[in-house]
């Protein structure tokens, strides 16, 4: 970031507050993500279906606030992504610096929780895709499975039903 960029920067008189809301914003969405988290652990769907509407209102939220932020930022030619750029000038307020680099680490802990929580739902789905196939006696894919003495044996396939209603 530019001399001249951190200056505009400063120009805007509404961007403090915005970054301070954003930052809220963030850490709401950041607990949002842990109790997601929690509720994909303990198989809690009444707390998953909950935080599911806390995530999307937040993220709603958060993206009318991004384009609000860009807006002021292209009063002055300047973009988000100068803003959050890794090189934080020096030139801009000290609480600002600080603002903005916890943004940048809040938005890559939520990035990060997001797809961690992404992959759990992608791996109980895989779970749940197989074990349908199996108690409903569709063949599986051969599935090696460790035999007695430590090496891997492909199943034989299956296709009876485990039972019968």
């Amino acid at each position: 970031m530019t001399q001249d960029q951190a200056n505009n920067i400063q120009k805007i008189e509404e961007l403090p507050s915005q970054i301070a809301q954003f930052l809220q914003l963030l850490e709401s969405f950041k607990e949002a993500l842990l109790s997601e988290s929690q509720a994909l652990k303990s198989n809690n769907t009444e707390q998953l279906s909950t935080t599911l509407s806390v995530k999307n209102e937040l993220s709603e939220k958060i993206s009318q606030l991004t384009q609000a932020i860009e807006q002021q930022l292209n009063t002055q030619q300047l973009t988000l992504s100068v803003l959050l750029s890794s090189e934080i000038s020096p030139d801009l307020p000290q609480t600002m610096q600080q603002n903005i680099q916890r943004l940048i680490l809040l938005s890559n802990q939520c990035h990060d929780l997001n797809q961690a929580n992404g992959i759990s739902i992608q791996i109980l789905n895989n779970i749940n895709q197989h074990t349908l196939k199996i108690l409903s006696g569709q063949e599986s894919p051969n599935i090696k499975l460790y035999g007695a003495r430590g090496k891997t044996q492909a199943t034989k396939p299956t296709k009876n039903p485990l039972g019968k209603a």
